[in-house]
């Protein structure tokens, strides 16, 4: 009889143990990360190495370097553009070398598997030139800081990201040779004023002109190439940024717009510098895959109501391919450059199985993240978030088919100590449902009445505390399906 009950029994625990193990599997972890660090490779002042130790002194577990891809400007004199010239030329990603750079970064990553490290870039992918070098008002540099970071591809490939700056934009191609047509010019003054032709004579004076209009020519046309996007043209709209979009997109990478609600009228030397939000942008701009809201993009782009809430309502109508998510942005360069404000004062934090590479990546892509603005204080966290409807549910960045309205949950809270007042507005599809007057970490619940047949709509938190305490959650997609009849 005891014989006979040990494989019942041996089996009854291989079975448990392998469902612990899958729900295991399924639980999933807040990873803290902070996005857009510069290094001395660029801009900032700390080595990559010294960043990487200050973020881990602080907690944090994912690291994202986005160094400027090419902070390079130049102004040419018409109309010998290509030949006569103004330039200046920071350091950046790619006078370093993005392979020479990933190599470092991978290095780093292998010697601390608490940590996980990417490298990215922060891309100007078009500026231009308004006014007169010499004369009122003097030269303005237009459009510099509208700006993207570009996270996810290979080291390789930030090598091919198309800016201005780059020259990303102009081509060799067949109207190149046609370019090469002073030459012919030359050609012929030269030969003409060496060999006197008995029947085909040109006069010397007429030689030397044909060679010197050619020489202008010539110098004119240089480097020979057609762009599609330059700095002499003006304002050419979502072009050259829905391009790097897309280019980032077919090397599974990921495009943000930074510091999108930020603008810039400022005088460096004797350039004014100008730059308007990137509300109107990222309005034209398709299948990017986000926005920062922290620091700069949570009051009329993040808050309730505002782009963001516009852009998920077109994707809720089938008007966007892709959904929007939000991403915190630290961009960080040094203490004293970022006004004394901590490295990890605002984070993103994923939701994922563990924390690799891949994982982080997959959060990324799919919205399973949230935004986090923290103070000296105290940090809010959300632990859980998740639409319900009988025994389905998703949570952030996913999609719950319903045939009924549904049940809100969340967890929610903060680390620390606060005697602020937290509110969490509930917001459905641009609008706010419901507020919840916070305590330090408590289960929220609200069942929605809504219910309309064959819509889709979204769910998503923004959490604040005194200012500057926020947090802003990904949304969850809600379809209802149509209505289902009763049988006769």
């Amino acid at each position: 009889m005891t014989k006979n009950l040990l494989p019942t029994i041996f089996l009854a625990l291989f079975l448990t143990a392998h469902s612990c193990s899958g729900a295991e599997e399924k639980e999933l972890i807040r990873v803290k990360g902070v996005i857009h660090l510069n290094s001395n490779v660029s801009s900032g002042e700390y080595s990559p190495e010294r960043l990487v130790k200050m973020a881990r002194g602080a907690g944090l577990k994912a690291v994202f370097l986005n160094e400027n891809l090419i902070p390079k400007w130049e102004y040419g004199a018409y109309p010998f553009r290509g030949i006569i010239k103004k330039t200046v030329e920071e350091e950046s990603l790619l006078k370093y070398g993005p392979r020479r750079y990933g190599d470092r970064i991978d290095f780093i990553d292998g010697k601390l598997p608490d940590m996980t490290l990417f490298m990215g870039a922060e891309a100007a992918p078009h500026y231009y030139w308004t006014g007169d070098p010499f004369g009122e008002p003097g030269l303005t540099l237009n459009n510099w800081d509208l700006q993207l970071l570009v996270i996810g591809m290979d080291a390789e490939d930030y090598e091919g990201i198309p800016t201005v700056s780059n020259g990303g934009f102009s081509r060799y191609g067949p109207k190149s040779i046609l370019m090469l047509w002073p030459f012919a010019l030359i050609i012929l003054g030269a030969v003409s004023l060496k060999k006197k032709h008995p029947r085909f004579y040109l006069a010397d004076p007429l030689c030397w002109g044909l060679i010197l209009a050619g020489v202008f020519f010539a110098l004119y046309n240089y480097p020979y190439k057609t762009a599609r996007y330059d700095q002499y043209h003006g304002d050419r709209g979502i072009g050259p940024y829905q391009e790097v979009i897309d280019h980032v997109d077919k090397k599974s990478g990921m495009t943000f717009w930074s510091a999108p609600e930020a603008e810039t009228d400022t005088i460096i030397g004797a350039v004014r510098v100008v730059s308007p939000s990137a509300e109107k942008h990222m309005k034209e701009a398709g299948d990017y895959t986000g926005f920062c809201c922290f620091y700069e993009g949570y009051r009329e782009i993040g808050g309730p109501g505002g782009v963001w809430d516009e852009l998920l309502g077109e994707y809720c109508r089938g008007q966007r391919k892709k959904p929007v998510w939000t991403i915190g942005e630290m961009s960080y360069h040094s203490a004293e450059a970022s006004g004394g404000k901590e490295i990890d004062e605002v984070q993103t934090v994923f939701l994922v199985p563990s924390n690799t590479r891949e994982n982080l990546l997959n959060a990324m892509r799919s919205g399973k993240m949230y935004a986090l603005r923290m103070t000296k204080e105290y940090a809010l966290k959300l632990d859980s978030f998740t639409a319900k409807y009988d025994n389905e549910e998703a949570g952030m960045g996913e999609e719950l088919r319903a045939q009924g309205p549904v049940t809100i949950s969340f967890s929610a809270g903060w680390e620390g100590k606060t005697g602020d007042r937290v509110v969490a507005s509930l917001i459905r599809s641009g609008k706010v449902i419901r507020e919840f007057v916070m305590g330090r970490s408590e289960v929220y619940e609200y069942k929605d009445n809504l219910y309309e047949p064959g819509k889709k709509v979204y769910y998503r938190l923004d959490v604040r505390g005194k200012y500057p305490s926020m947090l802003f959650s990904n949304p969850i997609f809600v379809k209802f399906g149509e209505e289902m009849k009763n049988e006769k």
